[in-house]
């Protein structure tokens, strides 16, 4: 019998209690696990001891005190860990949406957010990392890609050019992987959405353009170098 999954832990960070027990009756709704925290300093100490597969982190946390750490002072802590911990950011301001994927977030969910959609990213980003990691433990393929002057180190998550580090989200890293692994063959973004989300998308395949949007402008790439489009199809890796 194969053994069971382990269930995943997502960890809450936000300074209003009813956020939190609302977003942990959500997850264990849908059988994660939760652990919490209301500070920056709670944060930080929850995540280094619990050590959570996803972050659920709002930006603002304690307004009311100057001088506090905001959620984007937790998540540059938390790019600077030796482990890789996926970050979904919560607010109600549109605003911090840019500063914070910058800083490495995978995603920005307004509140109030739609309950279907937010269990939707998170399922996907948790398949996008197990997938690399699974891939990188099981050696099914080689670890370091190299597509022209783009290097792919699935053991490091890191994705270089030139030289040049790039900061990518998981599903951007898992997006661009795959198609490296099959350089020159079609996938539709229905099939994009199957290998590499790894489920039944609760949104639209549309989602599909936005991380091959966001590739191409990371990586300096001009639109269909490299990663080309197939009109009214999908798109493909062309060397």
């Amino acid at each position: 019998m194969k053994p069971a999954e382990p269930v995943p832990l997502i960890a809450i960070i936000d300074d209003e209690a009813a956020i939190r027990d609302a977003l942990a009756t959500l997850l264990k709704n849908h059988a994660f696990h939760v652990c919490m925290a209301a500070s920056a300093r709670e944060a930080l100490d929850l995540i280094t001891r619990e050590r959570p597969d996803l972050i659920l982190l709002d930006i603002v946390l304690d307004e009311s005190t100057s001088g506090r750490e905001s959620g984007l002072d937790v998540l540059r802590h938390i790019r600077t860990m030796p482990s890789f911990t996926p970050v979904i950011m919560l607010t109600s301001y549109t605003e911090w949406q840019v500063e914070s994927l910058g800083l490495g977030a995978i995603a920005f969910v307004t509140k109030p957010w739609d309950a279907a959609a937010l269990i939707g990213q998170i399922r996907a980003t948790l398949n996008a990392v197990s997938q690399i990691r699974r891939e990188a433990a099981a050696k099914t393929y080689v670890s370091v890609l190299q597509i022209r002057d783009i290097v792919i180190d699935t053991e490091t998550y890191r994705v270089t050019r030139g030289g040049k580090d790039f900061d990518l989200t998981p599903l951007e890293f898992a997006l661009l992987t795959f198609l490296a692994r099959s350089p020159n063959r079609e996938w539709t973004r229905e099939e994009l959405l199957g290998r590499v989300w790894g489920y039944e998308w609760v949104g639209y395949p549309r989602t599909v353009d936005r991380h091959v949007a966001a590739l191409r402008r990371k990586l300096g790439l001009e639109r269909d170098d490299l990663i080309e489009t197939v009109h009214g199809s999908g798109y493909r890796l062309s060397p």
